[in-house]
């Protein structure tokens, strides 16, 4: 222990004492003592004095201790459905739990143990009731490793099948996990023949008259030799159907089907794969898709200076309710009556013909833009055919490296935490110096962020005049597609960030009002949904009922609710709804005008936990290899306990640590002074004073 006091403070103190002793052993004539007690007595009224002096000045003590960190046990459980599609399903609904129940408590006698259940996402330990259907391994992984970093965590024990469909493979972390992992093979490890329809690709929306492709990808375990049949049926009729050869026991081939989109409406179509008498299990034989044929199509005119890789980037999120014609340079300019968004990519240019772009848009003046500023951008041009935005060059012309950051005040449409994470690592855009004045009210989502610091000038910004305009100041989006490829594996943020960007274009109501939900949920998942009403002055409001109703597309059947309020917004739970294809239509009154708001989901069976359902008990076995662990089977589960017991690396860490502590609060220097002043009376008192 140490005593934080700068050598003046000490004489300071001590000089203080000193004064104060004098006054009262020096100064005081009537007092009459002895020279070796004035000299005692004076020396604890210093001592006092300097010591509560001292205390004014609020030192602090330095303290070197050590800490005793106990080992913690991490315990991670499987809560995918894979687990009971097997075989062995009874036994993991019954009997496995009380196995299970008894290591757990041996577990918390003799260590601390922190409990997860890990599948769609990781969570607490709760209820085991293997609902979940999705398996993301590396997601507890990295979540036990990044929230336990520098903690002394003993081991991580993992019940799994070892079976993922989400996130990247495991064994990737386990080599520089900081954690020895024991695992525990759960599921059947044994290993049949069988034949599944592994992922069926289509589109959702089709146009009348159409040809529309579906791609089925077939898998096989242990089939070699055997021949199977795809087939493809619709209201009990076969539409489409093809012989398969499989060639070995780790099967896998993709096959395309192109069917004709000749009758409107919703098409239930069956997509089977069969023809093997021994397979032990047929759950991931079938798929059902459900394909809306639909007689309207919003088409998107691309005006752009010349070909350029960002309109591919952008054309790759519309759906298939959008068509996109591109006209490049000189080209004649067609009537945009046709169209309901005007794509200019740096146009006007010096190709583009203003007269004829100037006619056209007077004609069609509720025609929504998206304006996507660059190098080859008419900045003059430009102000000519729009009121929103005046630009002028800048004193250069050189270009800049722009990069976007997320502005948290925006409020026209809602985007997701991913896409608020992800837009501020998105490489730079290129723009040229500009002079920007906004003439009519904007609300930014991105922000421009140069060599560093955020300029607080827009980046992407939406206005709202006699029609609707979004204007992109920068090229090389191309680049953001291809980053958030390379970072998640998918294109995710991008896709949401045009996406939304388009639809909130292409929207005829003009009060920013809208119901989110996703395209797609699972039988056996809520189907939830968000919804958001504005104002005419463009607010949030929670004040009017919202009702919703769902009808299901190809029965008619529909069902009735009213949304929740929350502070800013509405939400709906509308519970488990049979497989198909549903319209949703929200209504209210506001401001005395009906406001609705429609959209479209499906419901899909349940069906990628039935992928593969054979324990992948290797994958366990190198996880524990890896991470200097050890891999279990279910009969062996009562020697895990004691074998965490007896691992050395499982003890307590201590640690030492420098603590800091003003020396008022600590309890000591109180009984000193107490001590001090109390001697002192103690001595008055027996030779005579007081």
């Amino acid at each position: 222990m140490r005593i934080g006091i700068p050598f003046w403070m000490g004489l300071v103190a001590l000089a203080v004492g000193v004064a104060f002793a004098m006054l009262l052993y020096f100064r005081n004539r009537r007092q009459h003592y002895g020279k070796g007690l004035t000299i005692a007595l004076f020396g604890l009224r210093t001592l006092l004095g300097g010591l509560v002096t001292l205390l004014l000045f609020n030192p602090y003590i330095r303290q070197r201790v050590s800490v005793v960190e106990p080992p913690t046990v991490l315990l991670a459980h499987d809560n995918s459905a894979s687990l009971v599609l097997s075989k062995d399903s009874v036994f993991y609904r019954t009997d496995y739990r009380t196995r299970l129940d008894a290591v757990r408590e041996q577990l918390h006698r003799d260590f601390q143990v922190d409990e997860y259940l890990f599948g769609q996402d990781v969570r607490d330990f709760d209820q085991l009731d293997f609902s979940d259907q999705l398996t993301d391994l590396s997601s507890f992984l990295q979540t036990a490793e990044r929230k336990y970093y520098k903690r002394n965590v003993g081991a991580v024990v993992l019940f799994t099948d070892g079976l993922y469909n989400r996130g990247f493979e495991p064994s990737l972390l386990a080599e520089r996990f900081p954690f020895p992992i024991y695992t525990v093979a759960l599921g059947d490890t044994l290993s049949y023949p069988d034949l599944f329809v592994k992922e069926v690709h289509y589109n959702k929306k089709v146009s009348l008259g159409s040809a529309f492709p579906i791609r089925v990808v077939v898998g096989g375990m242990d089939c070699a030799g055997k021949k199977a049949v795809l087939t493809l049926r619709e209201e009990g009729r076969t539409i489409a159907r093809q012989e398969l050869e499989v060639g070995s026991n780790r099967y896998a081939k993709e096959v395309d089907f192109m069917l004709d989109a000749d009758v409107e409406g919703v098409r239930r179509i069956e997509v089977e794969v069969g023809g093997l008498e021994e397979e032990a299990q047929r759950l991931n034989n079938l798929k059902r898709i459900f394909v809306e044929v639909k007689d309207q199509q919003f088409k998107i005119l691309c005006l752009a200076d010349a070909p350029h890789p960002d309109l591919g980037a952008m054309k790759s999120v519309l759906n298939e309710d959008c068509g996109m014609d591109f006209v490049f340079g000189r080209e004649p300019i067609p009537d945009l009556a046709g169209y309901q968004l005007l794509l200019l990519h740096q146009t006007p240019s010096s190709n583009t013909d203003l007269a004829a772009l100037t006619a056209q848009l007077e004609h069609n003046k509720k025609l929504p833009m998206l304006v996507v500023v660059g190098q080859a951008t008419e900045v003059e041009a430009l102000n000519k055919i729009q009121q929103a935005v005046s630009l002028h060059r800048g004193v250069t012309n050189s270009m800049l490296d722009v990069k976007a950051c997320f502005n948290p005040s925006f409020g026209t449409f809602t985007v997701s935490d991913v896409l608020r994470d992800r837009v501020g690592k998105f490489p730079p855009l290129a723009l040229p110096h500009l002079e920007t004045s906004f003439l009519k009210a904007h609300d930014d989502l991105l922000l421009q962020e140069v060599l560093g610091l955020k300029s607080g000038l827009p980046l992407l910004t939406f206005v709202k005049d006699d029609r609707r305009m979004a204007f992109l100041f920068g090229v090389n989006t191309w680049r953001w597609r291809l980053f958030n490829y390379y970072q998640d594996h998918q294109s995710q943020a991008f896709e949401e960030l045009f996406s939304k960007t388009l639809k909130y274009l292409l929207l005829s109501s003009d009060d920013g009002s809208a119901v989110f939900a996703k395209e797609e949920y699972y039988s056996n998942e809520p189907v939830i949904l968000n919804a958001e009403l504005r104002n005419p002055s463009g607010e949030l409001v929670t004040d009017p009922e919202l009702s919703l109703r769902i009808v299901n597309k190809k029965t008619g059947e529909t069902y009735e609710y009213t949304f929740s309020k929350r502070e800013h917004d509405y939400e709906l739970n509308a519970g488990l709804l049979p497989e198909g294809l549903y319209t949703y239509f929200a209504e209210t009154t506001m401001a005395g005008q009906k406001v609705t708001l429609s959209g479209s989901f499906a419901v899909v069976a349940l069906g990628i936990e039935a992928q593969q359902l054979t324990a992948d008990i290797e994958r366990l076995r190198n996880l524990a290899t890896l991470s200097n662990g050890r891999c279990y089977t279910v009969d062996q589960l009562s020697q895990l306990p004691e074998d965490l017991k007896a691992d050395a690396r499982i003890t307590s860490v201590e640690h030492h640590e420098t603590r800091f502590e003003d020396l008022i609060h600590a309890k000591w220097i109180w009984f000193v002074l107490i001590g001090l002043a109390a001697l002192e009376w103690v001595l008055r008192k027996m030779f005579g004073s007081y």
